[in-house]
């Protein structure tokens, strides 16, 4: 794992490729609604809007969100990740609702696919261009833990599979099936509706203070039964910032050991808690307890 500036830089590389990519996409989009007139593409055009204006927002938000604590911010910048999330998916849902006017209108009066073999070509390019960021995306996820990342990634996957409906929607079309046309842009506002649904899930449970994965907190649970110096425990509290995990607990040792190893105690916990997962902040407070 990297450390905070070296996740900041990856984060904002990945914000800065998806905006140089989406706004390829959108040319290429408009080049094949231009061609085609088709219902589907138009859909995944409004998509790849949406995902340039979002990885815009990421671009200019992530440098303030990787920025060290400061004394006005001592937990760190994290939360501005959630809050650039949160108004990505009511962007998406937003117009997910618009473009499903333009959709019900094509099912009442269906229209021709045109210049077909043009449109299919700009969709491949266009699918071989979001495969490459998804891929790039998914990598720095896996380093950095970033939400804002992880987002955009999901717009950029659901990209993938709405291009590929989008080329056979086009193809079937081209054959006199204009309805197909309408009803996979139907789909589409679906998995947008429900990109934005889950995207709003997660940016609220880090800014309501969520507490982590459950299996997070049965391995710290290991840890503390593991250690025999350890009466027990009490207050333990997570939640997440950004992408660091803040563990806090109170541990209760014989109230006749000596400061000194009383904190070796909390140490030595704190270094197991952090081995098996880097990017956490563990806060431990000893509570002295009678001896036994």
């Amino acid at each position: 794992m990297g450390t905070l500036k070296e996740d900041g830089r990856l984060v904002r590389s990945a914000a800065a490729l998806a905006v140089i990519t989406s706004l390829s996409l959108i040319v290429i989009k408009i080049v094949a609604w231009g061609y085609t007139d088709s219902t589907s593409v138009l859909a995944s055009l409004t998509d790849s809007s949406l995902d340039m204006f979002m990885s815009l927002l990421n671009l200019m938000v992530l440098r303030f969100a990787f920025s060290p604590a400061d004394e006005g911010h001592p937990f760190g910048h994290g939360k501005a990740e959630s809050i650039v999330a949160l108004t990505q998916a009511a962007f998406i849902a937003g117009s997910a609702l618009v473009l499903s006017f333009h959709a019900l209108e094509r099912f009442v009066h269906p229209a021709a696919i045109q210049q077909f073999e043009v449109g299919a070509l700009l969709m491949l390019v266009s699918t071989g261009l979001t495969i490459a960021l998804v891929l790039y995306q998914r990598w720095v996820f896996a380093r950095t833990q970033s939400l804002a990342v992880k987002a955009d990634s999901a717009h950029y996957s659901a990209d993938i599979l709405a291009n590929i409906s989008v080329l056979a929607a086009m193809l079937l079309a081209y054959w006199q099936w204009s309805w197909v046309d309408p009803l996979i842009a139907c789909f589409i506002i679906v998995g947008l509706l429900k990109s934005a649904w889950d995207i709003a899930s997660e940016a609220l449970h880090m800014l309501m203070d969520h507490a982590l994965p459950e299996d997070m907190l049965d391995f710290v649970r290991q840890c503390v039964d593991s250690d025999s110096e350890i009466r027990g425990y009490h207050d333990l509290k997570t939640r997440r910032s950004g992408n660091i995990e803040y563990i806090q607990i109170h541990l209760e040792l014989d109230g006749s050991m000596k400061l000194t190893q009383a904190h070796q105690i909390g140490d030595s916990l704190v270094a197991r808690i952090c081995d098996k997962y880097p990017r956490a902040e563990v806060i431990v407070h000893h509570d002295p307890v009678e001896p036994a």
